[in-house]
């Protein structure tokens, strides 16, 4: 089909439009999923719940991983040209399961974001069904016009450069799930403080909530009861608004951050967000951390989302020797991804995270007396990531410039069977 002859230029230009920006959205939704893949986990199952659905985590696994992947993989079809029909009317197909959806969840608020593009943009659930609505009449004009526009790649080599999106966002995906995500967009990523800022806590005004005889009261910080009353919580009433989770290890409802975070030296801080998924076969590498921890001059904490019934039966289970305390399980989902893993803090600054189950017990078994061990078991997300996305680039040029090399010589020998006929 031949551009309209009517408004060929201004067609072309809004084909190319909102070939970027529909596609760029569907590439960074899809990545941001793909990147995080376990937060994505937590959002489904969130929904699950609130439906009152139970499904095996396996099954929500491999349900987010497809869709995630999907999402990319549609993006970079259209952002590029390519399967200029089928691309189109897989974006519709989604859309036609997604904006109501998102109809219902601007309605009826069951949560307080769709997760679209997981922590990377947080929407809210309004401006989410408006994004879904532009989305889909910018689909419906494609599906008419979207194949009038020629690509970027020929119908003979489009199906390699799926091929290799598809290979680019599976790799992030599982490195993001069996390690720690690529790109950390939360509140504790690497390099950021466990330890309250001094000068903030100075000019912090608390109010102070004691209960006495089942009643309980709120004083000022200048104006605290006797000891007649027992302390229950303190709240910052000067606290700036943020959407950062705020970072609290509690011990019989009582705030001891300050006590258990080490401002100097290494420690380690081993994280049990859902108990039920908590694997005690890994306790060997955890007791391993430990020692070598501990031969180092540093010390290791673990923080569990269970209450005290359950931390007793862990520290059994584990054979842990190091103190166990309780967390807020969001807290520690946020703090890393994973099912068991590991925060090392130098001087309460997060040098690096991983799952447990990703170390190799052999390094520490022969890491015995042997200092800056834990160093080696850094991961380098950014770096990883600009290699496998450079590496991807660089394909896709290549697979372009053969592309465009095979039309050129298909065209010069059209023209000298031409010149041939002439003479």
């Amino acid at each position: 089909m031949t551009v309209s002859a009517k408004h060929p230029a201004s067609t072309v230009a809004l084909v190319w439009i909102l070939r970027v920006v529909i596609g760029a959205v569907f590439i960074i939704s899809g990545f941001a999923k793909a990147d995080d893949l376990y937060g994505f986990i937590f959002k489904v199952e969130e929904y699950l719940q609130v439906w009152g659905w139970s499904q095996p985590r396996s099954l929500v696994i491999i349900g987010t991983m497809g869709l995630s992947g999907i999402e990319f993989v549609l993006g970079c079809m259209l952002l590029l040209g390519c399967y200029k029909r089928t691309s189109v009317w897989l974006m519709l197909a989604m859309m036609a399961f997604m904006l109501p959806l998102t109809a219902y969840i601007y309605i009826a608020d069951p949560v307080p974001d769709c997760g679209c593009f997981g922590d990377f943009i947080v929407l809210s659930n309004g401006a989410t069904f408006l994004k879904n609505i532009f989305i889909t009449a910018a689909l419906v004009y494609l599906a008419v016009c979207n194949k009038k526009v020629p690509g970027l790649f020929g119908p003979y080599i489009q199906w390699l450069v799926i091929t290799v999106c598809s290979l680019y966002i599976i790799i992030i995906g599982v490195y993001g799930y069996v390690l720690q995500p690529l790109v950390d967009f939360r509140s504790f990523a690497v390099g950021t403080s466990l330890v309250a800022d001094d000068a903030e806590e100075e000019d912090a005004e608390f109010e102070f909530i004691y209960e006495k005889e089942g009643i309980r009261k709120t004083f000022s910080q200048d104006n605290l009861p006797d000891s007649s009353w027992t302390f229950v919580d303190r709240r910052q009433l000067n606290a700036q608004p943020t959407s950062k989770t705020e970072f609290a290890i509690l011990d019989n409802n009582e705030n001891i951050t300050e006590e258990v975070i080490a401002t100097e030296g290494e420690q380690l801080l081993i994280l049990i967000p859902d108990y039920d998924r908590a694997d005690v076969s890994n306790t060997y590498v955890l007791n391993l951390l430990a020692d070598y921890v501990r031969s180092q001059g540093g010390s290791i904490v673990s923080l569990i989302a269970a209450d005290k019934n359950r931390i007793e039966e862990w520290k059994d289970l584990s054979m842990a020797d190091y103190p166990v305390y309780y967390a807020e399980p969001t807290l520690l989902k946020e703090l890393a991804r994973g099912i068991m893993p590991a925060v090392y803090l130098r001087d309460g600054t997060i040098v690096w995270k991983r799952t447990t189950t990703s170390i190799d017990p052999d390094i520490l078994e022969k890491a015995a007396g042997t200092p800056g061990v834990l160093d080696t078991l850094a991961l380098d997300g950014y770096s990883t990531l600009r290699n496998l996305t450079a590496t991807l680039v660089i394909i896709l040029a290549v697979l372009f410039l053969l592309d465009r090399s095979g039309r050129l010589l298909k065209w010069s020998i059209m023209l000298r069977k031409k010149a041939e006929k002439l003479k």
